[in-house]
């Protein structure tokens, strides 16, 4: 029995886990949060002052998705296009859990930074920024580095990266005098100074990129690190937008856990950086009605071909009625997992459509984790 031929899908729909693939990385529903996202990403094209937004909710409400899914190029180039603008420069990590935080925060930027391609944007644009580091930034090291990760002049880039990951030794070191770059990289304060100062060339006049956004997954994971991690996160989070006053957007994705509630905020976050958060996105538990829509929605962007009035198909709708009845008050992921469940079941066992006496008969294996 073929997925496609039988239940007229291209393949399930209903994933488990966040996608990776940019193919796969979807938007169903759930209009509201969808427009609220656009909303803000728009804001930071358009308007210079930089901003954090706290996202919240459960486990498995769709947070990281979000994140994944505005970290589409072509997502992010249609708002763009909505505003008349550049593109923004996009990325997406996770809370780093080890001994250094902003040191791994740091080289998870540099993993994604290709300066080949960087170079190569600015030069199509006539973005000349020499004079703009020099005003910009006091310290002559990083504004020698910013200087040398545009400066087409620095032709040894795997050189320049290696620096930049504090792999290089003192006489590869010896390469770099002549443009300015005498030290190495050695405190938290080098690596927040220098992502400022990379994240405001980026965004510089809005000519190449109209603005940066990090998106910081897991933020929750900051209960678990120590004191001195946790103070380390704080002010890192602080400098880089303090130092970064224009064109920067940051979302923090935080999930409602046993170990990190409402109340628990003011312990983790400090001041310093929740008065600096200016809005919050919730993530609430769908309501009936919402997980209707979503269902719809997400099955007719995975068609193979049209299906007239059943909109629900391969589902019954009294099945679809029944379900969401069944599951109450839980998250996305929960609902992906009891439909994909159903799914998977009757193309086992050659059934469709999938009816609710079929639902009663696999019960346990849909629904045993309620029992």
């Amino acid at each position: 029995m073929s997925i496609s031929t039988t239940y007229k899908l291209e393949t399930n729909p209903f994933r488990i886990t966040p996608a990776t693939s940019p193919n796969e990385l979807i938007w169903a529903g759930f209009t509201e949060i969808r427009e609220k996202f656009e909303l803000r990403i728009k804001r930071s094209i358009k308007i210079q002052n930089s901003s954090l937004i706290l996202n919240w909710g459960e486990y498995g409400s769709g947070k990281t998705h979000a994140a994944r899914y505005f970290n589409k190029a072509s997502v992010l180039e249609e708002i763009a296009k909505d505003v008349n603008s550049e593109i923004p420069y996009s990325i997406v990590l996770p809370l780093p859990k080890g001994k250094e935080p902003v040191f791994s925060m740091y080289t998870s930027v540099i993993d994604k930074l290709d300066i080949q391609v960087l170079r190569s944007r600015f030069q199509e644009k006539g973005a000349s920024i020499n004079s703009f580091i020099d005003e910009m930034h006091d310290n002559m090291q990083i504004q020698s580095i910013l200087k040398a990760i545009f400066n087409p002049d620095v032709y040894d880039i795997n050189l320049l990266k290696k620096y930049l990951y504090g792999n290089i030794s003192n006489t590869e070191l010896k390469g770099l005098n002549d443009f300015g770059i005498l030290r190495h990289l050695n405190s938290d304060s080098d690596y927040t100074k220098l992502l400022a100062g990379l994240f405001s060339c980026l965004t510089y006049d809005k000519k190449v990129y109209s603005a940066v956004i990090i998106w910081i997954d897991e933020f929750e994971d900051l209960a678990v690190l120590s004191s001195s991690n946790i103070d380390k996160t704080n002010n890192f989070l602080r400098e880089i937008l303090d130092n970064t006053p224009n064109n920067l957007l940051v979302f923090l994705n935080l999930t409602q856990s046993a170990l990190f509630g409402v109340e628990d905020l003011g312990e983790y976050v400090y001041e310093s950086v929740r008065s600096r958060i200016k809005d919050r996105v919730n993530f609430d538990l769908p309501s009936p009605e919402q997980f209707r829509t979503y269902l719809k929605d997400l099955l007719e962007k995975f068609r193979s071909e049209e299906v007239e009035e059943q909109i629900f198909f391969p589902y019954e709708k009294d099945l679809v009625d029944e379900l969401i009845r069944e599951l109450g008050n839980v998250s996305l992921r929960s609902f992906n997992e009891a439909f994909s469940m159903l799914l998977e079941l009757a193309e086992l066992e050659s059934v469709c459509p999938i009816t609710s006496e079929f639902f009663e008969r696999n019960r346990n294996e849909v629904l045993g984790w309620k029992e």
